[in-house]
């Protein structure tokens, strides 16, 4: 199993990461992918996946780090990763557009959004994209920058049919977190049961939305295993099948 998207970079696990990477290995989890949200946690996500064989990870700002966001230092951190045997950056990310938070930035967060996109081509590697409260403006800019020979993934879907479908047109893959688990996520539920297989994978987003049965305690890569129960249970299918499918999915995707 993996877990496409955690921040085992996030201080809540700064005294933890080796109980944390026990635990998912423990509970069947081969595999976990470290995104970033800023430039430091993008370092330090490149160290963690130093430490871990089991551990890859992606480089990027997030739309509510617009200050952090130098094109040239994350260029160069995505430079010294190449240099790296193995090297274990397989994205950019998480890169995209919020508007829950910040409604006055919307020009400078398309400006940096299409910055990371470029980066993203030039060295050749996926993008995982962040997107609250800014359908639209994101559907907009992936047009535009459509097709993304590299891949790229909608993290944390949250959008709904419709929308799934708008993405699927456009080569993009959606990956699903816990949020999917919850009683009143039935848009998620939908998309998650009428997605093709090979168009989705799932992740954690850890620390954040812990699935059930085990909501209300920090989230952990470990988890991921629920979110997949769940999903197969909805729709109707064997889990292990769907594990096997979606862990085939998210390895072509991510080159690992």
């Amino acid at each position: 199993m993996i877990d496409t998207h955690c921040h085992l970079n996030d201080v809540m696990f700064n005294n933890d990461i080796e109980q944390v990477v026990a635990n998912f290995l423990s509970a069947g989890v081969n595999t976990a992918i470290c995104v970033s949200y800023d430039l430091d946690s993008s370092i330090k996500a490149a160290d963690i996946a130093d430490n871990y064989d089991c551990m890859y990870y992606a480089v990027g700002v997030h739309p509510d780090n617009l200050k952090d966001y130098n094109k040239e230092k994350l260029e160069e951190i995505i430079k010294v990763a190449k240099t790296k045997e193995p090297n274990k950056l397989v994205a950019i990310g998480e890169i995209g557009l919020d508007y829950f938070h910040n409604k006055e930035n919307k020009e400078q967060q398309k400006e940096v959004f299409v910055s990371q996109i470029e980066l993203a081509n030039t060295y050749c590697l996926p993008i995982v994209i962040h997107c609250r409260d800014a359908y639209g403006d994101t559907l907009e800019i992936l047009k535009q920058h459509a097709p993304f020979k590299h891949g790229a993934v909608m993290h944390c879907y949250g959008g709904s049919l419709e929308y799934a479908n708008e993405l699927l047109k456009l080569g993009i893959k959606m990956s699903f977190t816990g949020t999917a688990t919850f009683k009143n996520a039935k848009n998620v539920q939908e998309v998650v049961k009428n997605l093709p297989i090979g168009s989705f994978f799932f992740e954690t987003d850890c620390p954040y939305l812990t699935p059930e049965p085990n909501r209300g305690k920090i989230n952990e890569p470990k988890y991921v295993v629920d979110v997949a129960r769940f999903v197969a249970m909805l729709r109707n299918v064997n889990y292990q099948e769907l594990e096997q499918a979606t862990d085939l999915t998210a390895k072509q995707f991510f080159k690992i």
